[in-house]
């Protein structure tokens, strides 16, 4: 079986493809659960803004 030079460049860029693939694929994975990770911490500080205004008004009901 003989395998000729361009069988082996074209095998060659595939596995360079590939493998650029699944990095590229990783990174905006990682860049989603960052993104992810802090939308989480801004949502929890929204809730905290909120129920201080609910303590607040409830004080203020209870005048």
């Amino acid at each position: 079986m003989e395998i000729a030079i361009k069988d082996f460049m074209y095998f060659l860029v595939l596995v360079v493809g590939v493998t650029g693939s699944h990095f590229m694929l990783r990174a905006r994975v990682m860049v989603l659960e960052e993104r992810s990770r802090n939308h989480n911490d801004q949502f929890q500080q929204i809730l905290a803004a909120l129920k201080n205004l609910e303590d607040k008004l409830d004080h203020k009901a209870d005048r």
